[in-house]
């Protein structure tokens, strides 16, 4: 398992081109950004809301890299604007330069949050870049173990390679994150439960980053609580009904009992 970068995600997986007015981007460009690209990179939600209301077709408008607003804001990590395009039906499969779409610009990032808004919004887990990496292999390359995790748990399949042929363990650095992956890739060896899907993966992601990890929680924890809910609500007339209908029982033994004698 070579730790090089050749033909790897980071600039040859898109990293850079996209990265919300930085390096190669910024300036001329930032100059360049309409209203709504604007309010995306800056984090400016209430001026997002009231652009898309004024003009809907610069939702999906592109800058000079093909970046849409949505682009910007899930680079930046401005989760409250990326509902608010969301919400407006923004294109979350849109490919910037490279086929880079938003859910690899967050996953570059680490953004948990945005990442799971996208993924609620109809962004596909399973999407690749023009070489071939998906948002496992942006997160593992960037050392993002709970974005790592939270993508296992979705079903990223940590098998997928890129065009040259890399997994997501192929471009980790982090030894965390390759520790996770390898033993990702034992367990689907032996057929055995994947780490992330554990009881106790919960425990370490909510020790994690206080309100994204909370959030990561609840997709395990909402089934569990619905189906205790449902026990507790069926089970207390059960076992009242099954008190009663004892008593009735053994009162009618008494009696046949008593009367045979």
């Amino acid at each position: 398992m070579g730790r090089r970068r050749a033909g790897g995600g980071g600039r040859g997986g898109g990293r850079g081109r996209g990265g919300g007015g930085e390096g190669r981007g910024r300036g001329r460009g930032e100059e360049e950004d309409l209203p709504l690209h604007k309010a995306a990179r800056s984090g400016d939600a209430a001026a997002a809301e009231s652009l898309c209301e004024s003009d809907p077709l610069a939702l999906n408008s592109r800058d000079r890299l093909s970046r849409t607003p949505l682009h910007l804001a899930a680079w930046a990590g401005h989760i409250e604007v990326v509902k608010c395009l969301c919400k407006h039906k923004a294109d979350v499969g849109a490919a910037a330069m490279d086929d880079t779409a938003a859910i690899h610009f967050a996953s570059q990032k680490g953004h948990m949050e945005v990442v799971r808004e996208l993924l609620a919004s109809g962004a596909s887990v399973k999407a690749k870049n023009r070489k071939g990496f998906t948002a496992l292999h942006f997160a593992a390359q960037n050392s993002h173990l709970e974005l790592v995790k939270y993508l296992v748990k979705k079903g990223l399949d940590i098998t997928a390679k890129t065009n040259g042929g890399q997994t997501a363990l192929h471009v980790a650095e982090n030894d965390d994150v390759r520790a996770f992956l390898k033993e990702c890739e034992q367990a689907l060896k032996k057929g055995e439960e994947l780490p992330s899907e554990k009881k106790d993966d919960s425990v370490s992601e909510k020790s994690g980053d206080g309100k994204v990890s909370d959030e990561a929680v609840k997709d395990g924890a909402e089934a569990a609580q619905g189906e205790k809910r449902k026990s507790d609500d069926s089970g207390v007339p059960e076992q009242k009904k099954a008190k009663v209908s004892l008593r009735h029982l053994e009162n009618d033994m008494e009696e046949e009992e008593e009367g045979e004698q």
